[in-house]
């Protein structure tokens, strides 16, 4: 790895307890002992990138979804799969090896052998299913980055990375004055970000995380992550709201789902009754349904944040414009802003 002071390259040996054997002085992050083989020089070229320059303000989970591995829906495959397809040389030639052993006088080793084979594919096929239902059910990704950030990197540099602010308060409205929008995402990391990058203020929209803590009389514009839960804060925030103008300004399946480079993850599967529910709601298409089923989502953190940001102000500025011709509008729209970029807009 690079020092990220002296810019030498140093083997492991030679940085023993995160520290440089050349200017001897400590560094935040092992490489050889995160899974994500983080660096100070990556999260510094991370933070340039996502930061548009030291542009703008943003908050862990985004620095860190930039530093995921993706995956493709289209060409993801299980764990099981990708084990059948190592291990079936192995199957056969035990299988054959079992067949001539048990066939043919004094060749009793060869069962012996095949049986080994068997076993190992046995084995092999276990561990994949095992390790792949562990790795469905870690529906934060994000977690073990936000460690190393607010742990390993304030330790050794005092603070966040400059340009990096926490996540939103629990149970908190940010209210500025002269508000008239209010706006409603669970995503406590991209409610931080809004209100870091002077939305609020700039627009008169009142941020929270939480249905509860809307405040009265104003339209309400839902920010919300391509998922079967983002999906249904739709359709609950309209139900428990009624009268009020509820725009979905969140990302929709179809702009992700067929989509190459869109950073989908598969997560746990959501309930039966969920996805009907959803169908029943008559907002969704089946091929959508279907890909929410399998457990696929697309967090609005894995957005590129100056355009996250260049969609949210279009989206306040069309609303507010429609609240000042018309107060006592109460038609609600499906904007449906968010779509996925193409190689040239990443």
């Amino acid at each position: 790895m690079i020092c990220p002071f002296c810019d030498k390259s140093l083997l492991y040996k030679e940085r023993p307890n995160r520290t440089c054997s050349r200017c001897k002085r400590r560094f935040a992050l092992e490489p050889k002992t995160n899974s994500l083989r983080m660096t100070d020089v990556r999260v510094r070229r991370l933070l340039v990138k996502r930061t548009d320059g030291g542009r703008l303000k943003i908050s862990v989970n985004q620095l860190g979804a930039a530093a995921l591995p993706r995956t493709s829906p289209g060409k993801s495959r299980s764990p099981v799969v990708e084990a059948l397809g190592c291990l079936w040389v192995p199957l056969l030639v035990g299988i054959v090896m079992v067949i001539v052993g048990l066939s043919a006088a004094e060749m009793g080793a060869f069962a012996i052998f095949g049986g080994i084979l068997v076993l190992i594919f046995i084995l092999g096929v276990s561990a994949a299913f095992i390790g792949g239902r562990k790795e469905r059910r870690t529906t934060d990704p994000l977690s073990g980055f936000r460690s190393l950030m607010r742990h390993d990197w304030t330790d050794v540099y005092g603070s966040l990375p400059p340009g990096v602010v926490e996540d939103f308060p629990y149970r908190a409205v940010h209210v500025p004055e002269g508000a008239r929008i209010a706006l409603l995402c669970p995503d406590r990391a991209i409610a931080a970000f809004l209100v870091a990058n002077g939305i609020p203020e700039r627009y008169g929209v009142a941020v929270t995380t939480e249905i509860g803590r809307l405040p009265e009389g104003m339209p309400v514009v839902v920010l919300h992550d391509a998922s079967a839960p983002g999906c249904r804060l739709v359709i609950r925030t309209r139900a428990e709201l009624p009268g009020r103008t509820v725009i979905d300004a969140g990302l929709p399946p179809r702009a992700v789902m067929s989509t190459p480079g869109a950073p989908a993850r598969r997560g746990d599967k959501p309930a039966r009754d969920l996805i009907q529910w959803l169908g029943e709601s008559g907002t969704l298409t089946k091929a959508e349904l279907d890909w929410l089923a399998k457990g696929w989502t697309v967090s609005l953190v894995a957005i590129r944040p100056a355009r996250l940001l260049v969609a949210v102000t279009k989206t306040v500025e069309r609303v507010a414009a429609t609240t000042r011709t018309d107060p006592e509008r109460r038609e609600a729209e499906a904007i449906g802003f968010l779509t996925w970029p193409g190689e040239a807009g990443r």
